[in-house]
C-alpha cells in the first residue's frame, strides 16, 4: 500500500511539473496575456505555482522588481524543493539579466542546486540541468571560462543520461557557444551541428535560430565571411518573425562585425549598426547599447576617425563598468589600449592593461591572446625586454592553438565535403579537391605565420641579451593584484604626498569561510579591487583583506566611508550584514622615505591590533556594522616599524600618545593600549 501511495505521489508530481512547463513556455511567448491574466485575480487566490508563471511574464517583460516581488510569493507559498529550486533559478536570471549583478545571482544558484543535487526524478533533473547552464552563463558573464566550460559539461552529460533531448538541445548551443569563445572551433561547431540536428527534429524555432546565430560567429572564427553571412542572416530572419527582439539585436551586431572584417564593407556595417542601436535605446538595455557602441568605435578605427574611436570606447567601457560584464569590458579595454598606443599615449594604455591584468588569466582564449600581444608591444616601448619577450612568446603559443583549431576545424569541413561528394557528380567532385587544395594551401600560409611569430620571439630576445644592460624591476602589470606586486607599487609612489593606505575586511573572515566558502567571501573584495575606483593607485586582496593605496587631499575618512559603502554594495547577499572593518594608514606620516618592504609588511600587523583594541574599548565598534579605524602620527618615528617586535613597538607608541587610535570619529584614550599584554 504504501508503495501504491508514493507511485501515486510521483505520477502526480510528473503530471504537475509537465502542466507547469507548459505554462512557463506560455509566459515566455505570451508574456503580456499571462501577466493580465494573472494580475486580474486576487492576490491571495494565486497559488505557488500561479507566482511562478508570473515571475517568468515579468522576467520576460523586463519589470524587475514585479518580478522580484512575484518570486518572493512563490518562497513564501510554497515548501516543495522543486518549486523553490525553479524559485531561486528565476531570481538567479532576474539579477543576472534584470539588475546585471551576476555574483549575487551565483548565490541563488547555489541554493537551486542544493535542492536539486540528490533529486532523482526527471523533472527536477531536467530543471538541474537548466540550473548548471546558468551556471555557466553566468561565470562566462563574469569571464571565467575555465569555471564556465566544466558547468556546460556537466548539464550536457545530465541531459544524455536522463535522455531528454530539449535539455541536450540547450546544454549543447551553450557548450557550444563557450567552446567558440575559447577558440576549440572544431569541438564548438561539433556541438552545434548535433543542436542544430536536434532542434530540427524538435521543431524548435528559437534554438534553431540560436544554432545559426552561433555557426555564424563559428564560420567567422575561421575567416570564411560568407558563410558565416550566410548563417547570421538566416538567424536574422528567423528572430524577426519570433520577434525575440533582444536576440534579433544582437544578431545585426554581430552582422554589422564580419561587414566590419573588410573595410570595402564598412557601410553595410554602420547600417546595421544604426539600426541596432535604435533598438537597443528603444529595448531600454545598457548592456546592448555598450555592445552597439564597441562596435561603432571599431567602425570608426576602420575609417580612420580616431577622435570619434576613443569617444565610442570610453561610452562603451564606463557602460560596461556599470554593467559588471566583464568579458566585454576586457574586450572594450584591449580596443581602446590598442588606438591608445597607435596614438603614443603609452601611459594611458598601461593603465588600462593594469586594470584587466588580475582576470585575464581566467579569460576566453582570444582575449589572452590579445593581451599579451599588446603587452608584448607596450614592454617593448618601456625597453623591458625581457616582459616583452615573454608576452610576445604566451602571444606567440596562444596564436599557434588558435591557428591548429582554424585548420582542424576546415579539415573537418573538407572531410564533411568530401563524403558528400561521393555520390555527387564527377564536376562536384573536381570543385572539392581543388576546395581541399585551396584549404591546405591556407593551412600552411597559418602554420608559416605561427612559425614567422616564433622567430620574432626569438629575435626580442637576442635584442634584450644586446640592449639590457642593468636588470630592471618587475613592471606594474606584472605585479598587480599580489601583495608584492601592491609593496612595489606603494614603494614607487612614495616620492608623492599624502599617500595612504586603506584596509578593508570582514571582521569573522574564517567563520564565515567555513559557512560559505571562501569563493563567496572574497568575490566582493576581488570584484571592488577589479573596477580600481577613484581615487585609488593600487590594490590587492591578501589574507582575506582587501588592500587601496590612495593619494587625496581630500578628507580621509571621507573617502574611507564613501569607499566602504561601495564596497558593502558589492558583497554577496549572504554577507550584506556582516561586520565590515576598515583601517586608515596614512603612509606618508607613519613612515620615513625610503619606505622599505619589511615596513609596509608591518603595516598588516596595524590592522588587527587596532581591531583588537576597538572591539575591547569601543562598544559601539560591535554593534554598527561598519567599524572604521584610523591611526595618526603625533611625532618622527613615533613607532619602528621595522623592529621584529612591531606589535608591541605600536602598542608603546599609543600608550606614550606618539600614535593616536580613533574608531568611527572617536579618539580612544593611550590607556587603550594597557588592555592588551
Amino acid at each position: 500500500m504504501p508503495l501504491i501511495i508514493l507511485l501515486l505521489l510521483l505520477c502526480s508530481f510528473a503530471v504537475q511539473a509537465e502542466s507547469l512547463s507548459s505554462r512557463m513556455v506560455d509566459a515566455a511567448d505570451n508574456a503580456e496575456r499571462v501577466s493580465n491574466q494573472l494580475l486580474s485575480k486576487p492576490a491571495d487566490s494565486l497559488t505557488a505555482e500561479d507566482w511562478l508563471v508570473l515571475t517568468e511574464a515579468q522576467l520576460r517583460l523586463r519589470n524587475k522588481d514585479a518580478a522580484m516581488d512575484a518570486v518572493g510569493h512563490v518562497l513564501e507559498a510554497t515548501v516543495q524543493p522543486y518549486l523553490q529550486a525553479y524559485a531561486y533559478l528565476l531570481k538567479a536570471q532576474i539579477y543576472g539579466i534584470l539588475y546585471r549583478d551576476t555574483v549575487i545571482a551565483i548565490t541563488q544558484l547555489e541554493r537551486a542546486e542544493h535542492l536539486l543535487q540528490h533529486a532523482e526524478d526527471a523533472a527536477s533533473l531536467a530543471l538541474y540541468s537548466d540550473v548548471l547552464q546558468n551556471f555557466a552563463q553566468a561565470y562566462n558573464q563574469l569571464g571565467n571560462i575555465p569555471q564556465a566550460l566544466p558547468y556546460a559539461e556537466r548539464s550536457l552529460a545530465l541531459a544524455v543520461r536522463q535522455q531528454q533531448p530539449e535539455a541536450e538541445l540547450k546544454a549543447r548551443i551553450t557548450l557550444g557557444r563557450l567552446m567558440l569563445q575559447n577558440n576549440a572551433y572544431s569541438p564548438a561547431y561539433q556541438q552545434l551541428n548535433q543542436a542544430l540536428i536536434l532542434a530540427t527534429q524538435l521543431q524548435d524555432d528559437d534554438a534553431l535560430a540560436s544554432i545559426h546565430l552561433r555557426l555564424g560567429m563559428a564560420y567567422r572564427k575561421i575567416e570564411y565571411h560568407n558563410q558565416a553571412l550566410q548563417h547570421l542572416l538566416e538567424a536574422k530572419q528567423r528572430y524577426q518573425q519570433l520577434q525575440r527582439h533582444s536576440s534579433y539585436t544582437y544578431t545585426l551586431i554581430y552582422i554589422a562585425e564580419t561587414y566590419l572584417e573588410d573595410s570595402q564593407t564598412a557601410a553595410e556595417a554602420a547600417a546595421y549598426l544604426d539600426e541596432a542601436l535604435k533598438l537597443a535605446h528603444e529595448q531600454n538595455d545598457l548592456l546592448r547599447v555598450g555592445i552597439v557602441t564597441l562596435g561603432l568605435g571599431r567602425l570608426a578605427v576602420v575609417q580612420q576617425q580616431e577622435e570619434l574611436a576613443l569617444q565610442y570606447f570610453s561610452d562603451a567601457l564606463q557602460l560596461f563598468r556599470q554593467q559588471q560584464v566583464q568579458t566585454y569590458l576586457q574586450e572594450t579595454s584591449l580596443a581602446l589600449a590598442d588606438l591608445l598606443l597607435q596614438r603614443q599615449q603609452h601611459a594611458q594604455a598601461s593603465q588600462l592593461m593594469l586594470e584587466i591584468a588580475p582576470q585575464i588569466p581566467q579569460a576566453a582564449a582570444y582575449l589572452r591572446y590579445r593581451f599579451h600581444d599588446l603587452s608584448a608591444r607596450l614592454f617593448a616601448h618601456q625597453g623591458d625586454w625581457g616582459q616583452a619577450y615573454n608576452n610576445s612568446q604566451q602571444a606567440s603559443t596562444l596564436r599557434f592553438e588558435q591557428l591548429a583549431e582554424q585548420s582542424k576545424l576546415q579539415l573537418d569541413l573538407i572531410n564533411q565535403g568530401l563524403q558528400h561528394a561521393r555520390s555527387a557528380p564527377a564536376t562536384d567532385i573536381a570543385v572539392s579537391t581543388l576546395t581541399e587544395q585551396h584549404l591546405r594551401q591556407r593551412q600552411y600560409i597559418y602554420l608559416l605565420v605561427a612559425l614567422c611569430m616564433l622567430l620574432a620571439a626569438a629575435l626580442l630576445v637576442a635584442t634584450a641579451i644586446l640592449r639590457r644592460r642593468n636588470k630592471k624591476p618587475p613592471s606594474e602589470l606584472q605585479q598587480q593584484g599580489s601583495w608584492s606586486g601592491f609593496c612595489q607599487r606603494l614603494q614607487q609612489l612614495s616620492a608623492k604626498a599624502n599617500i595612504s593606505v586603506l584596509a578593508y575586511s570582514l571582521d569573522n573572515s574564517l567563520q564565515l569561510k567555513q559557512q560559505y566558502g571562501e569563493q563567496q567571501l572574497l568575490a566582493g573584495l576581488q570584484q571592488f579591487q577589479h573596477q580600481q575606483p577613484t581615487p585609488v593607485l593600487a590594490s590587492c586582496v591578501y589574507d582575506d583583506v582587501l588592500w587601496l593605496a590612495i593619494q587625496s587631499d581630500a578628507e580621509h575618512s571621507v573617502i574611507q566611508q564613501t569607499l566602504a559603502q561601495q564596497l558593502r554594495q558589492m558583497l554577496p547577499e549572504s554577507l550584506a550584514a556582516e561586520h565590515l572593518i576598515s583601517l586608515h594608514l596614512p603612509v606618508s606620516e607613519l613612515l620615513e622615505t625610503p619606505w622599505l618592504t619589511k615596513e609596509i609588511n608591518a603595516l598588516r600587523e596595524a590592522l588587527w591590533l587596532s581591531w583588537a583594541l576597538c572591539s575591547r574599548h569601543y562598544t559601539e565598534a560591535h554593534s554598527s556594522q561598519l567599524c572604521l579605524m584610523a591611526l595618526h602620527s603625533r611625532q618622527q618615528r613615533a613607532c619602528e616599524w621595522r623592529s621584529n617586535m612591531v606589535r608591541q613597538d605600536l602598542l608603546n607608541a599609543i600608550r606614550l600618545g606618539g600614535i593616536e587610535l580613533t574608531c568611527n570619529n572617536t579618539l580612544l584614550p593611550p590607556t587603550v593600549a594597557d588592555q592588551l599584554t
